[in-house]
């Protein structure tokens, strides 16, 4: 027996096989660590059973697998009519122990989690393989090439230790990573396209920068190369230039200073690429389709005839159109865009050829994941019904609406199976991941509107699995006291509508003004009646208590007795509310758009102290960008209100902005008209606030956000001004608790205007909550 490449040479030597029927018997030989038992369990043949060349191969095979033995041999012995099968191995030795030295750019987890993901054991007391080293070795070069080390070199050495024992070391010697100075483009016409223009088509390999370092786009991405050589001829097809050419790229070293102005080597690549002629729409025909007509497909395409070709707008013009046979139920529908060029006018016709197939049904609907929230409650919000038209728009909708409920989220596109029995049918299985559905808690905390606070509660959005909401909790704050009971069935009597009914006795102290003491409860029911729009209707009786008044108060109003002196007042009100919501989530949105207008009428036929109108209007727009990893959000809020009988708006229901709410950058009641005498804020009978914010998700529980607040509150007979406004802008850190389910917020504003002569334009603040959704 010799060896090749350090492995044994396998010798299988089967005699008279033709001539034989039956096994007889198996001899094992030259094992002493393996059992008897062991290789006889990884074999198919056995005493008693058929002599057969083919199950002795797979025999072979599965003991060499097995990782056991550097050499086996199995031979056949026949004596006096007798049949013997002898199996000789030579045992593998073991791992008596392995040491990692790997320095501190490779950690020894991320290598043993690499393994494991491709199914590799590798422990001490298991047996020495030199193939599985070799796989070893090349997981960890892999590993090193996606951390941007791309000249690492792994070594496994092996020590003789004794008694059939090895002693492992990896040795792994990262390198520097590869960085990225510069990418060039050999070749190109700089009048006809712009290097920059094809940089920003680079995904996975971008030149050293501030953006590409901290997102590590700087360090060369082998295994991403040729994904950004394909969307830089995209983005060359862009401009018209259909026939443009990549090729392959070149690269080489040279010096350069970094980001802290030191000089170091990196990567130059060099992308040889060839424009060709610059192509402009001709005729655009639409044939094959049967459903929808011509002209309304064609209206999909965004270039008219004689615009320079845009390949990213065909594409576009492909996917609305599938978009719309989709809704229409025609899963199989496919868009074929075919292009025939004229070199020498430099035109391009296009025609799209339709195949629309069959309707598609839906067939079952599944959830999986959902270990407590009952299935019925995820399949009644559901906008698909099984047997009707699979409608691929709806999916979308339905996976949307989840996220929105909270109870739970789909992460991935559903798995679509057609059905076994009836081919025009499809068969979804939805995999759903249970957020947190009840929350116990007890903390200590800090809050704008607060103060400092300990607070113990028990809240939930799925009571029992059923989709219910139930709160119960109790807080004390410097600020503030709250005590709270509220309970809320979404589906009343097996219908899109909810009854909530919620208890509370809340006292809360205004800065510099008055302590407001209020108890009482809230009636509220609501609908969806058309997939995202709602509305809802709140029966409110509150009773209102006014102490610890400040002495200071302005007073020279003639409706200051009735803004300021103490004492109890009754609220009876009845608020209903129209919206429509596609923002997807509560807690951190991405896209989506909220409108909401909100009316609420106190007094009056309903009895209590005070009588008013008040009116709020509300919009919301999510945008993803850059790929949908950033989000841009804008937040615009008109409210107003106005009283009627004998008694004038109370202070405590005119409108005070400042604070995490509305512009953030300001302490909370501290926006809004002032005395002229003292420059105590008294309020303001209408108001307005902008919010816009930029935000960047750096993990799923920290996001960077900058923001901009601008919006005041104003007086009966005072116009809105834009001239009179304060701005607040800055920088936000959000870091989600998902024990609480709420952000922590630190913000770092500027604020345009001071309200006191001591205050700073730079201010920090501490926040609980979203910003607005």
């Amino acid at each position: 027996m010799k060896k090749l490449v350090g492995a044994c040479i396998l010798i299988l030597l089967l005699v008279g096989l033709a001539h034989a029927e039956n096994i007889d018997q198996i001899e094992i030989r030259g094992n002493q660590k393996v059992s008897r038992d062991t290789i006889l369990f990884y074999m198919k043949s056995s005493p008693g059973g058929p002599l057969s060349q083919d199950i002795l191969l797979r025999d072979f095979r599965s003991l060499w697998d097995t990782g056991f033995f550097s050499n086996i041999r199995i031979e056949l012995e026949q004596e006096q009519g007798t049949n013997t099968v002898i199996v000789t191995v030579e045992e593998n030795r073991t791992i008596a122990s392995i040491t990692y030295d790997t320095g501190k750019k490779i950690k020894q987890d991320a290598i043993n989690e690499k393994l494991q993901e491709n199914n590799i054991v590798l422990s001490t007391l298991s047996y020495f393989d030199p193939a599985k080293v070799k796989r070893v070795e090349r997981i960890i070069t892999d590993l090193m090439v996606e951390k941007g080390y791309n000249n690492g070199k792994v070594n496994v050495i092996a020590r003789d230790k004794g008694k059939d024992q090895v002693d492992l070391t990896i040795k792994v010697e990262p390198g520097p990573k590869t960085r990225i100075g510069a990418i060039v483009f050999s070749g190109l016409d700089r009048k006809k396209l712009s290097p920059r223009f094809l940089r920003k088509g680079l995904k996975n390999n971008k030149p050293h920068g501030l953006f590409s370092a901290i997102g590590g786009k700087d360090v060369y991405d082998e295994k991403g190369i040729q994904e950004d050589l394909e969307n830089i001829r995209e983005r060359m097809q862009q401009k018209g230039f259909l026939e443009a050419k990549v090729g392959t790229p070149e690269f080489s070293l040279y010096r350069r200073h970094n980001l802290f102005g030191k000089i170091r080597k990196m990567l130059r690549i060099t992308i040889p690429v060839e424009l060709g002629p610059r192509y402009r729409l001709g005729e655009v025909q639409v044939q094959g389709n049967k459903i929808i007509r011509s002209e309304f497909l064609k209206n999909q395409l965004k270039m008219d005839k004689g615009d320079v070709f845009n390949i990213k707008k065909r594409n576009d013009a492909i996917e609305a159109m599938r978009k719309l046979y989709y809704s229409l139920g025609y899963f199989y529908c496919q868009v074929v865009p075919t292009e025939n060029l004229d070199p020498i006018k430099k035109v391009a016709d296009l025609t799209f050829t339709i195949q629309e197939n069959d309707i598609v049904y839906l067939g079952r609907l599944e959830f999986v994941g959902n270990t407590f929230t009952k299935d019925h409650v995820i399949r009644r919000e559901w906008f698909l019904r099984e047997g009707y038209r699979l409608n691929i728009n709806l999916l979308e909708d339905s996976i949307r609406r989840m996220k929105q409920l909270g109870l739970v989220t789909v992460e991935k596109m559903p798995e679509i199976k057609p059905d076994a029995e009836d081919p025009q049918k499809i068969n979804l299985l939805v995999e759903v991941q249970e957020l947190n559905r009840q929350s116990i808690n007890f903390n200590v905390g800090f809050s704008g509107y607060d103060g400092l606070f300990i607070a113990a509660g028990y809240s939930t959005q799925n009571f029992l699995g059923m989709g219910e909401t139930f709160a119960l909790s109790f807080q004390q704050g410097t600020r503030s006291k709250n005590y709270r009971f509220a309970f809320t069935e979404p589906w009343l009597f097996n219908s899109p509508a909810s009854l909530g009914i919620e208890v509370y006795r809340t006292s809360y102290e205004f800065p510099a003004l008055y302590t407001q003491h209020s108890e009482g409860f809230n009636i509220s029911t609501s609908t969806r009646f058309w997939r995202y729009w709602g509305a809802s209707l709140v029966y409110s009786l509150q009773r209102i208590e006014i102490s610890d008044i400040d002495p200071d108060l302005d007073f020279s109003n003639p409706y200051s007795y009735y803004y300021y002196t103490g004492g109890k007042r009754t609220l009876s009100s009845l608020s209903p509310t129209i919206y429509y919501s596609t923002v997807d989530s509560p807690i951190f949105p991405r896209s989506g758009t909220k409108y909401l207008a909100n009316y609420r009428y106190s007094g009056g036929f309903l009895g209590g102290d005070i009588d008013l109108h008040k009116v709020k209007l509300e919009f919301v727009k999510f945008t993803p960008l850059w790929k949908r990893r950033h989000t841009l959000g804008l937040h615009l809020v008109y409210q107003f209100i106005h009283n009627f009988g004998e008694n004038a708006v109370p202070f405590y229901e005119r409108y005070f902005l400042g604070g995490e709410r509305s512009i953030r950058g300001y302490e909370i009641y501290t926006i809004g008209p002032r005395s002229s005498e003292n420059n105590y804020i008294i309020g303001g009978t209408k108001a307005f606030f902008i919010n816009a914010e930029y935000s960047i998700p750096l993990n799923e529980q920290v996001s960077f956000v900058a923001f901009y607040d601008v919006g005041n509150s104003y007086d009966t007979g005072v116009p809105i001004s834009l001239d009179d406004v304060y701005r607040s802008m800055g920088v936000e850190v959000k870091v989600f608790v998902p024990m609480l389910n709420v952000p922590f917020r630190l913000i770092f504003s500027h604020n345009s205007r001071l309200l006191r002569e001591d205050e700073k334009h730079f201010v920090f603040r501490f926040a609980v909550g979203p910003s607005f959704h």
